[in-house]
C-alpha cells in the first residue's frame, strides 16, 4: 500500500504532483470532483474499510442539513440536529473511547464489589476522525442556528468534509468559510506560489528536521524510570519544541498545499509561545479547535453569563478539550490543568487592580518578556502531563523537577540540537512578531529569501541522520 497519508513521504509528493497537474488541466466544473476523488484515494490509502465512516458522516450531515433548513416546525429541526449530533458523536465515541470508558467502569464497579466484566475490543482509531467530526458537526449546528444555508451540491459538501490537505489533522474549517472557497472559480494565474512553496518547505523542515530530530531526545528521557530534575526540564523544553514543530509543521504544509489548489485555509498557529497568559495561549495554539469549543461548547453552556456558569462552563470545556486529545487520564488532567491556570490568571487580574500602589511600584517592572517567560514555562510543564504515559509518570517527573536542577548538566553535548533549534525558532519568531506577519519572508527581496532557505539547508545538514516519525496529532 502506498504511503500517501503522510505529507513527509515520497509517495505523497508524487500523489500531490499528479493531482495538481490533473486539477489545472481539466475544465472548471470538474475540478472539485477531481479533488474529491483524490481525497478519497488519500484516505483509502490508509484504510479503505474505514473510509465508510467518512461516507456516513458526510451523507448524514448532508441530508440533515437540508432537512433542518426545510423544516418549519422547531421539533423537526431539533430532531434532525440531534440525529446529526448523535451519529457523529456516536461514531467518535465508539471508536475513540469505548475501551477507555469500559475499562474504567470495570475498575469502578470492582472497587465497590460488583464483579462485572466487559470485553475489550480491538478497535482501530480512524485517522482524522476527531477533526472531520467536529468540522462536519459545525455545519449542521450552524444551519440550525440559521447562520448558514445548506449546500445542495453533494460534491462540494463532500469535499468540505474530506478535503485531503486538512483532513487528517486540521485546521478544523467552518462551512461558512471553506465551502464558498470550494465553490468559487479557480484561475491558475491567481495561485500564490510563493506563499504555498514557503509554507510547504518550512512546514516540512519543522517536521522532518526539527521535530523528528528532537523526538529521539524526548523519547529517551520519557522512557527513563528514574529521571533527574535536569533531564525532566530539558525534556519539557524539547517536547515543547517537538510538538510545536510537528503540529504547526503539518498545518503549514496543509495550508501550503491548499494554496496550490486556489483554496486558502485558516491559520492554526500564531506564535503560541509568545503568549502572556493562558487565554492568550489558546488564541494562538490550535486556533481552529479552541475557537470551535468556544462557539459550540463554552458559550452555549453559559460561559459568558454568571461567574458560576462561566466557571462550570470553562471546566467542562477544558475537560472535554483534554479528552478530545485522547482516551487517557493524562489528557483529562492536562485539560484540568489548563482550566486551573485560566482561573488563577482570572483571579490575579481581579485582585491586582485593588492594589494600585503595589501594582505601580512592583508590577510595572514585570515586562512582557517576563510574562511570556512565565507562561512559556507553565506551558512546558503542561506538556509533561500531555506527553506522560500514565498518572504515575506525571508524579515521578514532577517530583524529579522539584528535587532540584543541576544547570551544569545543560552543557551536555547530547542536548545540542535542542538549543540549536530552539535558538533558531526564537530568532525567527521574533522576526515574525516584529513584522506582524507570519509570511513576511515571502514579501522580502531575493537576498532575504535565499538567506532564509540557506539557513534551513545548513540546519538540515547539521541535524545529521534523522529517523522519520508519524505526525503526533495523527493519533488524535
Amino acid at each position: 500500500m502506498l504511503n500517501i497519508i503522510s505529507f513527509n513521504s515520497i509517495d505523497f509528493f508524487i500523489f500531490f504532483l499528479i493531482v495538481f497537474f490533473l486539477y489545472w488541466i481539466i475544465p472548471q466544473k470538474t475540478k472539485n470532483l477531481i479533488l474529491l476523488i483524490a481525497s478519497y484515494v488519500f484516505y483509502a490509502s490508509w484504510s479503505f474499510k474505514l473510509l465508510a465512516l467518512v461516507f456516513i458522516s458526510t451523507y448524514i450531515d448532508y441530508f440533515c442539513g437540508l432537512a433542518i433548513n426545510s423544516s418549519n416546525k422547531e421539533s423537526k429541526r431539533k430532531f434532525f440536529l440531534i440525529t446529526s449530533v448523535l451519529v457523529n458523536l456516536g461514531l467518535l465515541g465508539f471508536f475513540k473511547y469505548y475501551n477507555f470508558f469500559t475499562q474504567n467502569l470495570i475498575t469502578l464497579l470492582n472497587s465497590i464489589g460488583l464483579n462485572l466484566n466487559f470485553t475489550s475490543l480491538n478497535i482501530i482509531l480512524p485517522i482524522g476522525i476527531s477533526f472531520y467530526t467536529f468540522q462536519t458537526l459545525s455545519y449542521t449546528i450552524d444551519i440550525y442556528r440559521r447562520k448558514i444555508l445548506p449546500t445542495r451540491n453533494i460534491i462540494d459538501f463532500s469535499l468540505f468534509v474530506v478535503y485531503f490537505p486538512q483532513l487528517v489533522a486540521g485546521p478544523i474549517e467552518r462551512a461558512k468559510e471553506l465551502i464558498p472557497k470550494i465553490k468559487e472559480t479557480k484561475y491558475f494565474k491567481n495561485i500564490e506560489f510563493k506563499k504555498g512553496t514557503y509554507l510547504i518547505v518550512y512546514g516540512l523542515f519543522k517536521k522532518v528536521v526539527i521535530a523528528d530530530s528532537i523526538a529521539v531526545i524526548v523519547d529517551s528521557i520519557f522512557s527513563s524510570t528514574n529521571p533527574t530534575g535536569t533531564s525532566v526540564l530539558i525534556a519539557a523544553y524539547a517536547f515543547a519544541i517537538q510538538i510545536y514543530c510537528d503540529f504547526s509543521g503539518y498545518s503549514n504544509m496543509a495550508r501550503g498545499l491548499s494554496y496550490f489548489f486556489g483554496i486558502k485555509l485558516e491559520t492554526n498557529f500564531i506564535l503560541p509561545y509568545f503568549a502572556k497568559n493562558p487565554s492568550d495561549f489558546w488564541k494562538r495554539w490550535h486556533i481552529t479547535l479552541s475557537s470551535w469549543v468556544k462557539d459550540y461548547i463554552y458559550i452555549p453552556l453559559g460561559g459568558r453569563n454568571s461567574i458560576l456558569f462561566g466557571t462550570t462552563s470553562l471546566f467542562i470545556t477544558m475537560f472535554l478539550m483534554g479528552l478530545w486529545h485522547g482516551a487517557a487520564w493524562n489528557f483529562v488532567l492536562w485539560g484540568i490543568f489548563w482550566f486551573a491556570l485560566i482561573m488563577i490568571y482570572r483571579i490575579i487580574n481581579e485582585i491586582l487592580p485593588k492594589f494600585n500602589l503595589l501594582r505601580r511600584r512592583i508590577f510595572r517592572y514585570f515586562s512582557n518578556i517576563i510574562l511570556i517567560l512565565i507562561m512559556f514555562h507553565l506551558t512546558c510543564y503542561s506538556w509533561i502531563i500531555f506527553r506522560s504515559q500514565s498518572l504515575n509518570q506525571i508524579v515521578i517527573f514532577t517530583s524529579a523537577l522539584l528535587s532540584g536542577i543541576d544547570f551544569s548538566l545543560f552543557l551536555d553535548f547530547e542536548y545540542f540540537k535542542v538549543y540549536l533549534f530552539g535558538l533558531f525558532l526564537l530568532v525567527y519568531m521574533i522576526f515574525q512578531s516584529f513584522h506582524k506577519d507570519l509570511l513576511f519572508i515571502t514579501k522580502k527581496d531575493f537576498v532575504w529569501q535565499i538567506t532564509f532557505y540557506l539557513i534551513l539547508f545548513f540546519l538540515f545538514i547539521e541535524s545529521g541522520e534523522i529517523v522519520s516519525t508519524p505526525f503526533i496529532y495523527f493519533q488524535f
